[in-house]
């Protein structure tokens, strides 16, 4: 359940949050607490202390990557504007999973 809360609070954050004229987005107490850790860690440049956080709160390293915006900023984005060189290296081949392509030119029928 925890984990559901956290990967729900985590979309919510990335896509910009709630848009109303008098409401605010809040979290749990520990939804809050687990993304700040994670944005503090990051900020830190501490890999280690950032993929505990992430594994003691049930997320993975690619929806971190995917979904947590710290400072309006993707996290891999952010660790790159806050010269978190160790950080940045650790979430880099999380950031590029997805930059490889197939493509089939030719198929033929099996006689």
């Amino acid at each position: 359940m925890k984990a559901k809360l956290i990967l729900i609070a985590t979309a919510i954050v990335g896509c910009g949050g709630v848009q109303a004229d008098n409401a605010t987005l809040e979290f749990s107490p520990e939804v809050y607490s687990a993304l700040v850790s994670v944005c503090a860690k990051t900020h830190q440049d501490d890999r280690l202390g950032l993929y505990r956080t992430l594994k003691v709160n049930r997320i993975e390293v690619k929806t971190a990557v995917d979904q947590v915006v710290c400072n309006g900023l993707p996290l891999a984005a952010f660790a790159r504007a806050e010269q978190a060189h160790r950080v940045a290296k650790f979430l880099a081949p999380y950031e590029r999973r997805d930059s490889g392509s197939v493509d089939i030119k030719d198929i033929t029928a099996a006689n």
